[in-house]
This record gives C-alpha cells, sequence and structure tokens, in this order.
C-alpha cells in the first residue's frame, strides 16, 4: 500500500468515525477491532432481557474490556449516569477477566471535564482495573495495522501512485463537465493561495496529504482549460465551486466539508480510482487558486 492508498483510507475512516453514532458507532468499532485483531477480539452481542451485561467487547489477550458510547448528544448529568451504571456493571459480570477498561468515543475535541473527573474518579477507587479513554487517535493506530485487503473489502479501491501516472484529460473532462453544469451565482473575485492555509481551515493530516498529492496533478487541471475549445469553462467551474462551499461554509467541520465537495463534484457515487483522483486533482486546484476554503487570517488582512 503507497502514500496515497494510506491517506484516502485514512481520510474515509476519519469520517466515518466522526458521523457514527449510538449502534451505528459500535458497529464500526467492532469491524475494525475483528479486522485488526481476528479471534482474539470477542464482540458481544445483547440476548434479550440480559443485554450484553455492560460488554461491547473484550480483547483476550491484553485483558481489555470495552465500553463504547457515542450518543448524538453528551449531557453532562445522562452522561454520568449512563457510564457509572456501565463500570459498576461490568466490573460484577466481568470483574474477574479485565484488567483495562477501555471508554471508547467519538468526541474528536476532547472528552469534557465532568467525564474526564469520572473516569479519574473510577480509576482512583479501583486500583486494579486501568481506565483508558480511546478516541479517534488511538482507533487510528489499529486502523493502521490493516492490510490493503482489508481496506479493500471495507472502503473499496482507490487512487495509488501508479493511478495518478496514468490520469489524463479525458478523465478530468467528465468531473469538469458535471461541476459546471451545476447553478451559478454571481462571480467573486479569485486571489492568489496563501501561505498556511491547509493550517488556517484546520484540516487533518490525511486530507493534507490528499491535496498534496492532488497538486501534483493540479497543472494538468490548468492544460486542461487552456486547450478546450469553451474558454468559460474553468470560470464556471470555479463559480460553481464557490457556490457549494458558501452553502456549506460554518454548516459542518472541514473534513466534512472537503469530503462532501469530493462527493458533489465526482458525481453521486465515489467511482473507480482514476475517476476519485480526478476529482482530487480539480479540488486541489481550486484550493489552490483560493476559490473553496478560507484564507488564512493575516493574509485576509
Amino acid at each position: 500500500m503507497d502514500r496515497l492508498q494510506q491517506a484516502f483510507y485514512e481520510n474515509y475512516f476519519e469520517l466515518a468515525v466522526l458521523r457514527s453514532r449510538g449502534d451505528a458507532f459500535q458497529t464500526l468499532f467492532e469491524r475494525l477491532m475483528g479486522l485488526a485483531y481476528k479471534a482474539d477480539f470477542m464482540p458481544c452481542r445483547p440476548w434479550g432481557k440480559q443485554g450484553d451485561r455492560k460488554n461491547d467487547g473484550f480483547l483476550k489477550s491484553e485483558r481489555r474490556l470495552f465500553q463504547v458510547y457515542a450518543p448524538n448528544e453528551m449531557e453532562a448529568a445522562k452522561a454520568i449516569a449512563k457510564i457509572t451504571e456501565d463500570f459498576d456493571g461490568a466490573k460484577v459480570h466481568w470483574g474477574g477477566h479485565f484488567d483495562k477498561w477501555v471508554f471508547v468515543h467519538n468526541a474528536t475535541d476532547g472528552l469534557p471535564p465532568h467525564v474526564q473527573k469520572l473516569l479519574l474518579d473510577f480509576e482512583k477507587a479501583n486500583p486494579g482495573i486501568t481506565l483508558e479513554p480511546w478516541g479517534l487517535e488511538e482507533l487510528r493506530v489499529i486502523f493502521r495495522k490493516l492490510s490493503l485487503e482489508e481496506l479493500q473489502s471495507w472502503f473499496g479501491f482507490v487512487p495509488s501512485e501508479e493511478t495518478k501516472i496514468d490520469l489524463g484529460f479525458c478523465d478530468l473532462q467528465i468531473v469538469l463537465e458535471t461541476i459546471a453544469d451545476h447553478p451559478a451565482v454571481p462571480q467573486t473575485e479569485v486571489k492568489p493561495v496563501p501561505m498556511g492555509k491547509i493550517e488556517a481551515n484546520a484540516l487533518s493530516q490525511s486530507v493534507a496529504a490528499l491535496l498534496k498529492a492532488g497538486m501534483e496533478k493540479a497543472p494538468l487541471v490548468g492544460a486542461f482549460f487552456n486547450r478546450w475549445h469553451d474558454e468559460t469553462l474553468g470560470e464556471r467551474v470555479a463559480t460553481s465551486f464557490r457556490a457549494k462551499y458558501k452553502s456549506m461554509r460554518g454548516q459542518s467541520r472541514p473534513d466534512e466539508i472537503f469530503e462532501e465537495m469530493g462527493s458533489w463534484a465526482g458525481g453521486t457515487h465515489r467511482g473507480l480510482p482514476k475517476h476519485q483522483l480526478a476529482v482530487l486533482a480539480v479540488l486541489a486546484y481550486y484550493f489552490d487558486s483560493c476559490d473553496i476554503f478560507e484564507e488564512p487570517r493575516d493574509s485576509a488582512t
């Protein structure tokens, strides 16, 4: 697996973690652990009135018991009650089998203080048990254990460095003409790309790696516009990009906006790897020209 494939897969995984809630997040967690640890990981299926007895999965070799928590809203009182019930129940039902109790969550901006204090209080009151909060970074470490075949079975095929070499005008044409057909809005000034734009928009490392790869093919987009018979195509595409970005700005996380704009530009389905790379090249081209995403404040002023 090369770096471009790794960046695509990590971006898809991060977005899946961010967007999953409730049972969907637990299903994602079980799939990840099952692929990474095979039979060593034991998911626990609820059984009648007994439920899962406060067990969302068990890693035998490490004596780790997992509790997965990703509600739509983490209200303080409900969160404290739920976590306390889960931890106390785990000790009753599984106390002789685990030394580490793992609180798995998808709160990417960190756990709130009442949850942090609760976990620390639990650990202090139970010296024989180590409590571990697992968020995106811990899950990402496990995700990186997966083989290319396992990633393909989960997320499908993605572009590779070899795909990048073969990208041509015909691949770009499909993407650019699709974007140009979106409704237009009044034109706005296009400014030179400022330094630090990735940092200014708080884009993740995986998105930064994708943009870097896309920039290698961005000159091909410019060359396409220079040779294409319709001289208005480039500005029509830019206009559509501005309108789409404006409609999403402030509504979602930066990485989610990047993914949504890729889906919008590429059509309703992800398509073959070469099509995905063509979409990425076009995104990088307009990211560089400042048609989409925000400028750093110093440059704007």
